[in-house]
C-alpha cells in the first residue's frame, strides 16, 4: 500500500511541479473542474464523476508504477466516454438544475479536450514513443 501511495504522490508531483507552465495550468484546471463534483455531491452525476475519477487515479498510478510517466497514461481517461454517455440518458433531470447542467457542460468540454490530447499521446505511444518523458 505504501508503494502505491508513494507512486500516486510522485505522479501528482510530476504533474503539478515538473510540467511546463501551460500543461501544468491545464492539469490544475482539469483536476479543479473534476473536483467540483464535491460541490454537487448530492447529485448522482457528481457521485459518478467522483467514482470515475477515483478509478482513473488508481489506474494512472498503477500504469505509472509499471512503466513510468509515458504517453499511454492518459488512455485511462477513456472511462469518461461511458460516463458521459450515461449522463446523456439523464439530460432531462440534469437540465432541470441549471447550476448542475452548467458544471456538467464545463466538465464535458474540459474532459473532451483532454481526451483528444490523451488520444494523440496514446497513438504516439503505440507508434513507438515509449520512453518516460518525465521523471520524479
Amino acid at each position: 500500500m505504501g508503494g502505491f501511495l508513494r507512486s500516486m504522490a510522485e505522479l501528482c508531483g510530476v504533474v503539478f511541479l515538473r510540467f511546463r507552465p501551460i500543461p501544468r495550468l491545464w492539469c490544475v484546471w482539469l483536476v479543479g473542474v473534476n473536483a467540483t463534483c464535491l460541490y454537487f455531491i448530492t447529485h448522482i452525476e457528481a457521485q459518478v464523476v467522483l467514482a470515475v475519477s477515483g478509478i482513473a487515479v488508481t489506474g494512472l498510478t498503477l500504469i505509472y508504477q509499471r512503466i513510468g510517466f509515458t504517453r499511454v497514461l492518459g488512455s485511462i481517461h477513456v472511462l469518461w466516454v461511458p460516463m458521459f454517455a450515461w449522463m446523456a440518458t439523464r439530460i432531462d433531470a440534469i437540465m432541470s438544475e441549471p447550476a448542475l447542467a452548467n458544471w456538467l457542460l464545463l466538465l464535458f468540454v474540459t474532459n473532451m479536450i483532454s481526451l483528444v490530447v490523451d488520444t494523440i499521446d496514446t497513438v504516439r505511444f503505440l507508434r513507438g514513443e515509449r520512453a518516460p518523458h518525465y521523471r520524479w
